[in-house]
This record gives C-alpha cells, sequence and structure tokens, in this order.
C-alpha cells in the first residue's frame, strides 16, 4: 500500500501498564474505504489500541498517524469517528435531539446539520422515530442511532470498539450493510471485534494475542496454510477421543466445535491412513475433510502462538 493510499498507520507500536505490556510492536495500515478488522478475546489489547488510535492514550514506543497527523493532532477531531463500547448516547433525549447534539459538537451550521441529520435518519431507517427517546429504542435501533450520531461530522476515518455487542444477529446484519455503504464513500474503518462471522465481512484482518499482532491478511489468505490440512471427526462418543488424537504424531491441533472434532494433520498425511487409524481407535468415528473458514484459523494461529511463544512477558490487555 503506497504512502499516498494510507489513511490509518501503526509503526512498532508500544503500551503498556507499568510492567505489563499491552501492545507490542503492532504494526498495521488502513486504507480509505477499506474495513480493517482487529480480532481478538477479551484482553488481546483490541480497545488500547483504538485509544491509540483516536488519541487518548500516547504509545510508549512507535507511532501512530491517522490522514498523515500524529493520532494526538487535535486537529483530528473534526476528521474522525470514535465508537467506544457503550458508546454515549444520551438516553433521556429522543433521536433528533442526540443526533442534533453530535452535530451541535462539531460546530455544523444549522442548515448544514439539518440535511444532514435528514440523510442520516433516512440512511439508517430512522425516519418516523425522531421523536423517540434513545432510551426507548431497541439494541439494534440503538446501534444505528450510535453510527448516525458518529457519522453526523462526515468523518474520514472511523475507529469501532465491538459496537454490535449484544445486538440481535439480525440487527447486526443491518448494521453492516450501513457500514458497507459508510466504507463504499472511502473511510477507512478500523474495527475491534471478537466476532468471527464479523470478521469474515472485513477487507483485512489482523489477529491480536496478548498485545501482539499473530498474522494479517484478507479473511481468505488467512484460512490458507501451506502447513497443515483440516478435517471434522464425528461419532458418538468423539470428543472423548480428543487427548487421544493428540498423541498421533500427524496431529497438529484438534479443536471440539459443536458435535465433532476439528482437526489440523500434518499436510501431506494421507486421509485414507488417518480414516483407517480412527476406526481402529473407535469404530464409529468418520472424517470429513473441510474448507477452513476464518474460526478455524484463528484458533489454529493463537494455539500455535501460545506454544511458540510461552516465553512471552505481555500480560492481559484491555
Amino acid at each position: 500500500m503506497s504512502a499516498t493510499a494510507i489513511a490509518i498507520a501503526s509503526t512498532a507500536l508500544q503500551f503498556a501498564y507499568g510492567k505489563q505490556t499491552v501492545l507490542a510492536d503492532v504494526t498495521l495500515t488502513v486504507g480509505p474505504g477499506e474495513i480493517y478488522g482487529v480480532v481478538g478475546a477479551d484482553g488481546a489489547g483490541k480497545t488500547t489500541l483504538l485509544q491509540l488510535a483516536v488519541g487518548q492514550l500516547s504509545p510508549h514506543a512507535g507511532r501512530i498517524t491517522v490522514l498523515g497527523r500524529d493520532a494526538a493532532d487535535p486537529a483530528l477531531r473534526s476528521q474522525i469517528a470514535y465508537m467506544p463500547q457503550g458508546f454515549g448516547l444520551y438516553r433521556d433525549l429522543s433521536v433528533q435531539e442526540n443526533l442534533a447534539f453530535f452535530a451541535d459538537l462539531h460546530g455544523l451550521l444549522r442548515a448544514v446539520a439539518q440535511s444532514r441529520i435528514a440523510d442520516l435518519l433516512q440512511r439508517t431507517g430512522l425516519a418516523g422515530f425522531e421523536g423517540r427517546r434513545a432510551a426507548n429504542l431497541s439494541g439494534g435501533m440503538m446501534q444505528k442511532l450510535a453510527l448516525a450520531c458518529a457519522l453526523v461530522s462526515q468523518p474520514k476515518a472511523m475507529f469501532l470498539d465491538e459496537p454490535t455487542t449484544g445486538v440481535d444477529p439480525v440487527s447486526r446484519r443491518a448494521f453492516w450493510r450501513l457500514l458497507n455503504g459508510v466504507r463504499a464513500e472511502g473511510v477507512a474503518i478500523l474495527y475491534a471485534t471478537a466476532n468471527m462471522d464479523e470478521a469474515e465481512r472485513c477487507d483485512r484482518v489482523g489477529l491480536l494475542n496478548g498485545g501482539r499482532l499473530e498474522r494479517q491478511g484478507t479473511p481468505l489468505e488467512l484460512t490458507r496454510t501451506d502447513q497443515a490440512q483440516l478435517v471434522g471427526v464425528a461419532g458418538p462418543s468423539v470428543r472423548t477421543r480428543r487427548a487421544a488424537l493428540l498423541t498421533w504424531p500427524m496431529v497438529q491441533l484438534a479443536f471440539p466445535v459443536g458435535q465433532q472434532l476439528r482437526v489440523w494433520l500434518d499436510r501431506d498425511y494421507p486421509l485414507p491412513d488417518f480414516q483407517a487409524r480412527l476406526r481402529a481407535l473407535d469404530p464409529d468415528l468418520n472424517l470429513q475433510p473441510l474448507q477452513a473458514n476464518l474460526q478455524d484459523a484463528a484458533l489454529r494461529e493463537l494455539a500455535l502462538a501460545e506454544t511458540h511463544g510461552a516465553h512471552r512477558t505481555a500480560a492481559p490487555a484491555r
């Protein structure tokens, strides 16, 4: 990605609370019109990364820039939008009043604000609900209002910290339809999530674990590996066989998912031979070759990182 096509960039970013490392050498770029998903479990460091990106925190080493400026530059305030967890809507204000408040906060002229708010109400499906108090909105509608408030200033870069947590799947899909429209307008979006379904909607993804980006690329790239093959193993007692499978030399990893084990095997190990071994262990076990999804890839990357990175000193992050 050329320098002119970079909207958000971090280089060897480091941050710690006292002696507890939260982020370690995080390097990433986000282009205009791109959604970059920072994917990790609770405590991986996602929130801290976004707080650094919007200038709420200062890095202890490295650098993060937004739209060509240092992230802490006050000149960026009118060009970025930040949706933290539990985005601060005013629950006692109506939909219209919340939008008007954020327009006033950004110093928009009244005519400009009225036009922009009318457009956002239509785009988010909130038209007709202008007078409803935010406290009386459903979770999905509240997330739409939060996004509309963030878009009042027409930002060029957005930072979203798990914005659909607690929202039902239908509302989450509606939120992403809106977000895709924002992306189409050229806005760069840094999106923190622990949800793999959401991660697969991103243009590129970085797997954050213990403050380190273990791997990054498109969702499709992250599902590919030249080092292993994935199979599903099913049977009435399959979960009780996991420990035995993990002792076999061709088995790299095995994760219980639903009613099966998803097993990573050495790349060149013949599947008929593996099936024969399964039948010898338990005649009711069967296997099925699988195409890895992002959840599979992420579990594999994080498990390997734990195995090979036990010497790391990074502590749980926020």
